[in-house]
């Protein structure tokens, strides 16, 4: 395992915990979830730099895989949700 790989699922597991932290901290939650997704998102692209850079290992993939999953999880629960966090990142 490399850095890209380490950086990526340390990104991954810190874009988790913001995200459940926003859903336990109402006053909070439009702060948590913007962090939440944007590590996921930095995460993801250190997992893509790890696949392209042909880095040995299954975890490089462990990042993607948490965003898709908490994203999908994310839509399926609180539709608008999503649109009030692009929205809010637009901004």
């Amino acid at each position: 395992m490399k850095s890209l790989s380490n950086w990526s699922i340390g990104f991954a597991v810190i874009g988790i915990l913001s995200f459940c932290c926003s859903l336990a901290l109402p006053k909070a939650s439009e702060l948590l979830m913007i962090s939440g997704f944007g590590a996921l998102l930095i995460g993801m692209l250190c997992s893509f730099g790890a696949i392209y850079k042909n880095e040995k290992g299954k975890s490089k993939f462990l990042a993607v895989a948490a965003f898709f999953l908490l994203s999908f999880i994310l839509v399926w629960n609180e539709p608008f949700q999503i649109v009030r966090l692009l929205t809010w990142m637009k901004n």
